[in-house]
């Protein structure tokens, strides 16, 4: 009797296709990035309450723009610290740098960035409390706003490289920031002020957070270590 139900021979074309079904790139990945890039609060919205099925899931999201971010940065060999206790010399005793910390933060960027992203979440969840959205549809709203200031890091960073220009990477991180601001103020009403301004506290708010909790497990590993 013929098999009729053969599998095909893995060649090239195979692996690509595994590799955008596993990310949902086919799915719409350029598509998520577009509505992200004109309307991302409503996007989030309607993907929450409405439809989930055009636009890439939120985690997939963030975890391929990491990826992107880590692969663009480390091929060009261009330095960008997300966190190190060199930053913080002033308020942490020399006895507490912890290198290894140092070095899983900037080489984890999609985790580190969904970590701190949760913790914003938390701070938002405070903030606009009226809006009677939980700190899990919250951290869905920071997955995809972080994930697209990723992209829009490493856009900057590859156009410094093309210009021989390292202003153009150092206003690319700004302009990371201002995004996730707006696409936070949009989310919750883009014409108030106001929330674009409780964004912008929220992110700061949930940024220390992240950095006291990473002093504090550096703390931690420093008294296991002595004693």
């Amino acid at each position: 009797m013929l098999e009729t139900n053969k599998p095909k021979r893995i060649d090239l074309s195979y692996i690509f296709h595994e590799i955008k079904h596993l990310l949902h790139i086919e799915s719409g990945f350029l598509y998520t990035v577009g509505q992200l890039s004109l309307r991302p609060g409503k996007m989030v919205r309607r993907f929450i309450l409405e439809d989930r099925s055009k636009v890439t899931k939120p985690l997939i999201f963030l975890i391929f723009s990491g990826t992107i971010f880590t692969l663009v940065f480390h091929f060009f060999k261009i330095e960008y610290i997300f966190f190190s206790f060199d930053q913080n010399s002033r308020v942490i005793n020399e006895s507490l740098r912890n290198n290894t910390i140092d070095h899983w933060t900037n080489t984890h960027i999609a985790y580190i960035s969904l970590i701190t992203g949760f913790f914003i979440a938390l701070w938002i969840s405070l903030f606009f409390k009226k809006h009677n959205y939980n700190v899990f549809e919250i951290t869905i709203l920071l997955c995809y706003s972080v994930g697209q200031g990723l992209l829009l890091i490493t856009l900057f960073a590859l156009t410094s490289i093309l210009f021989a220009n390292k202003s153009i990477a150092a206003v690319g991180i700004f302009v990371s920031y201002f995004y996730v601001f707006w696409s936070i103020g949009q989310f919750f009403g883009e014409r108030k002020l106001m929330n674009y301004v409780k964004a912008i506290i929220c992110c700061i708010l949930g940024a220390v957070s992240v950095q006291l909790i990473l002093i504090l497990l550096a703390y931690i590993l420093y008294q296991l270590k002595v004693n």
